[in-house]
């Protein structure tokens, strides 16, 4: 059943009522998202407030059924009694926890008596605290401190314990370079208990004759509360979503923290790719699911869990999952259908993505625009389009009158499926090849391949079975002769894995030429980056007489500093370092870089008879050269920054891309379209607003011109190349000379 039958609006959030009867949800129809219910089984909406005003987050139906619980963007925190329509605010902060990845107000709970709300905060140290809030007393009280980061509270359905989740194990894992860690399995599950003077809960008991049961059904004691705080025998781990049942808590968890989970503190992704704990209180007792789970829920009393994996959908009780090790089972829907207004629903899109910049720009005053006026003009277009990709042109053009970066719309329903790719594309035999005008034939001008600084890609051509060199000739494929002016990748249309026959020689002849068979490949992007980044490489290194060391980091993420580790493990005790960032794609990461750039040495550790070693050991006393360009952005731009904000060395180049103010709230429009706001901007110690609109400067500028570029220089790599042996030559690295053992 479509319960709303609204194509020109948005339902978000739905809630549903526990006695399963009313449906709660957000609709935008008024022209904000305003809170509203229905009877599950249709009819006339009840529209339960007309004041919000800014992106709210999710509905929950306290266990009484009276009132609804929710957050909005400004980290305000909502109780809506669902008879008298009374809206109460009950706690709120500006401090937002992360500012690279989430912006999310979506951690609360109700207890069982639908009188306490449990929620967290982040404090000013980042670390998120737990809270109570009394709706008898309107009074909150901190259940932990803000010492470790919490998340998660979730009251049990019997109302004995509050239960979180706390990054406080910091057993750490060494890395074998000796000069990083990390904390691989940070959380632990934590029980609070309610009730005083019981006995802790996994402990075994100490009085002789039993505690006498509480009068209340529910009560908390919030004396000492604090003190009755007691982790889950169970082993820290990379813990999620924390969720209670009776008697049973939940949690989802992942084996290695990777970059994804960033963007999914608060909620899954959508890959199956957890593991479902279950933990039973009394036995002391945990199990994990036999499948990844990409999601899950409990029933308003914790009894029923509903399982989403692979695209399915799965119920079953939370002891049947507990004692079966299964996902339950799966839920057939049937067809699922409705029918699209176009015009309508991009109508809505655009309100969407006018109220998101509205609610999340980094400037209120968006940058001196009338932002409703902006509006309203882009939106007169709306009738006039023809198709979604129109739709998010007209977006793009509304927020780029901000004139800022990161502006990205993308995505949405573009219509009917596209038909399938066609199999068969022009295959590239991993090399340039070229036309020899003095031998009428083709020649391998390159040839492509693994370097001695990755001997993980392959490619056609470059193997110890194959002799051929580059400067050999092209004389036939698949037993067809091939010269120029004929174009030779007509006989290169392949499909995946299909082999031609290459005839080659080193001699423009025939005499003596030889036929391999092999698998042209669809893409060669990483074999020339390779190229470039060996050439460079041993470039420098020959240019310097090994004195300089070079590396190029591609992009600010986990991959980007691993590339840098590997440059900084080899070059660290060079005399100098040349970092060339050009065509960073940005990310996040730069300051792990900064980081080991700044290390600095303070001595010389003596073993007998061999040569001293550095102390400590992952430091360099290089002068630093780095290298940027206009093709270098975001974050890479930040690197340059932080770079010669910290006065590391030298910066050779133009002025980088202009764009950093950045992105971290990625919101979906209703057809799975994605609009990024610009939310975060950066300014320094002079009280300037960081490189957006203009670039990061270099300190000595140095173009690449096209002409020279075209003719295989690098003009500059050759300037930070200059500079690098100039600071080596006037400022050599000194220390004082070993002393004399002492006698004692």
């Amino acid at each position: 059943m479509n319960l709303s039958l609204t194509p020109g609006t948005r339902e978000m959030y739905p809630a549903l009522s526990p006695d399963a009867q009313t449906v709660a949800f957000f609709s935008d129809k008024s022209g904000e998202y305003q809170i509203y219910t229905q009877p599950v089984t249709g009819g006339p909406w009840t529209q339960l407030t007309t004041t919000l005003d800014r992106t709210s987050y999710k509905l929950v139906w306290s266990p009484d059924g009276k009132k609804l619980l929710f957050g909005n963007k400004d980290f305000s925190l909502f109780v809506l009694d669902v008879a008298s329509r009374k809206l109460t605010k009950i706690d709120e902060s500006h401090q937002a926890k992360n500012d690279e990845f989430f912006w999310e107000m979506n951690d609360y709970t109700w207890s069982p008596d639908s009188k306490w709300v449990a929620y967290t905060f982040a404090q000013y140290n980042r670390n998120s605290q737990v809270f109570l809030y009394s709706l008898e007393q309107n009074t909150k009280t901190a259940v932990s401190d803000d010492f470790f980061d919490n998340l998660y509270p979730a009251f049990d359905a019997a109302g004995k314990y509050l239960y979180y989740v706390s990054s406080r194990n910091f057993d750490v894992q060494m890395d074998f370079y000796e000069d990083n860690h990390v904390e691989t399995n940070p959380q632990q599950v934590m029980a609070v208990q309610l009730i005083a003077g019981e006995k802790p809960p996994f402990a075994d008991p100490v009085a002789l004759t039993a505690a006498k049961a509480p009068a209340d059904p529910f009560r908390i004691d919030l004396r000492d509360i604090q003190k009755r705080i007691f982790p889950l025998p169970v082993p820290a781990g990379n813990y999620f979503f924390l969720k209670a049942g009776k008697g049973k808590v939940l949690w989802a968890s992942v084996p290695k923290f990777n970059e994804a989970e960033y963007e999914e503190i608060f909620k899954p992704g959508g890959a199956t790719k957890w593991d479902l704990h279950l933990f039973d209180v009394d036995q002391k007792k945990e199990t994990i699911l036999s499948d990844k789970i990409a999601d899950f829920r409990l029933s308003t009393n914790g009894e029923q869990l509903l399982i989403t994996k692979d695209g399915d959908y799965c119920i079953t009780t939370v002891d049947k999952a507990f004692q079966s090790k299964a996902a339950g089972e799966k839920i057939s829907f049937g067809v699922l259908a409705y029918t699209v207004d176009t015009q309508a629903e991009w109508t809505q899109i655009f309100d969407d993505a006018w109220r998101w910049y509205r609610d999340f720009f980094y400037d209120p005053g968006m940058h001196g625009r009338d932002w409703k006026r902006t509006g309203e003009t882009y939106r007169a277009y709306i009738p006039g389009l023809s198709s979604r990709e129109e739709l998010n042109w007209v977006l793009g053009q509304m927020v780029g009158e901000l004139s800022v970066s990161h502006t990205y719309i993308s995505g949405g329903d573009m219509g009917l499926v596209k038909p399938p790719a066609c199999p068969a594309f022009t295959g590239w035999l991993g090399a340039d090849i070229v036309a020899d005008a003095k031998t009428g034939l083709y020649r391998f001008d390159k040839i492509y391949g693994p370097s001695e600084y990755n001997r993980d890609l392959t490619a056609p051509l470059s193997r110890p079975d194959i002799d051929l060199q580059e400067g050999g000739y092209l004389l036939a494929i698949n037993g067809v002769d091939i010269k120029p002016p004929a174009d030779f990748n007509r006989l290169l249309q392949v499909t995946a894995g299909q082999k031609v026959t290459i005839t080659v020689n080193s001699r423009p002849s025939a005499e003596g030429a030889r036929t391999y068979a092999v698998a042209p490949i669809r893409y060669t992007e990483s074999l020339r980056y390779n190229r470039w980044l060996t050439d460079n490489i041993n470039y420098v290194l020959k240019a310097t007489g090994g004195k300089v060391g070079y590396m190029h980091i591609n992009a600010m993420g986990a991959g980007g500093i691993g590339e840098f580790d590997k440059f900084w493990r080899a070059f660290r005790y060079k005399e100098g370092i040349i970092i060339d960032v050009r065509r960073n794609s940005g990310g996040w990461t730069e300051y792990f870089l900064i980081d080991k750039l700044e290390r600095k040495m303070t001595s010389f550790n003596n073993l007998n008879s061999m040569v001293p070693f550095r102390y400590p050991g992952s430091t360099s006393t290089a002068h630093y050269v780095a290298i940027s360009n206009e093709y270098n952005g975001s974050d890479g731009e930040a690197f340059i920054e932080d770079f010669k904000a910290r006065k590391l060395g030298t910066v050779v180049g133009v002025p980088s891309w202009g764009g950093l103010v950045g992105i971290l709230n990625r919101q979906t429009t209703i057809d799975n379209g994605a609009v990024e706001q610009s939310n975060n901007a950066f300014y320094g110690d002079t009280g300037t607003w960081l490189v957006e609109n203009h670039g990061a400067d270099p300190d000595v500028v140095v173009d690449n011109d096209p002409a020279s570029v075209a003719a295989g220089k690098d003009a500059q790599l050759d300037k930070a190349i200059e500079i690098a042996l100039k600071q080596i030559k006037e400022h050599p690295f000194t220390f004082p000379a070993q002393p004399p053992y002492p006698r004692k």
